[in-house]
């Protein structure tokens, strides 16, 4: 659908919601997800977890979520295998999107980059997503 269509749709579906009609929905995108009241993660036909965006976030992401723009970028992901503290890390446009262990401090993930070889540009924190949710139920 184009954008003007699926806004449409949306419309439509949170309509019939506020009507009292309950929707399925079914989709791959994760930003349409978090429109949902509740959702349902699935892989290989089996239910992963069910619960509201928020709360799936906030209970299966497994730590802290940062955006990090560092250079070289290919290496740099390549090298935050050998950083101590972070549990995932992936391309994400023009920067890297990095899970770290839970309460880890700036200061010791731009030494740990830093280490590593890299130049760190910008380092912030971000917020969990629904993907980060699928990513981490999925890879167990």
């Amino acid at each position: 659908m184009d954008p003007s269509a699926r806004r449409s749709f949306w419309d439509l579906i949170y309509a019939m919601a506020a009507e009292g009609v309950t929707v399925f929905v079914t989709t791959h995108y994760m930003d349409e997800a978090e429109y949902c009241g509740r959702v349902g993660m699935m892989r290989d036909g089996k239910l992963l977890a069910l619960d509201t965006p928020a709360a799936l976030k906030m209970q299966v992401v497994p730590g802290d979520v940062w955006e990090v723009h560092a250079e070289p970028l290919q290496i740099a992901l390549n090298a935050c295998d050998t950083c101590a503290g972070i549990l995932r890390v992936g391309l994400a446009g023009d920067h890297l999107r990095m899970i770290t262990e839970r309460g880890m401090k700036e200061k010791d993930l731009r030494l740990g980059l830093k280490s590593a070889g890299l130049t760190v540009v910008t380092l912030e924190r971000g917020e969990p997503t629904l993907e980060d949710v699928f990513l981490s139920l999925a890879k167990g």
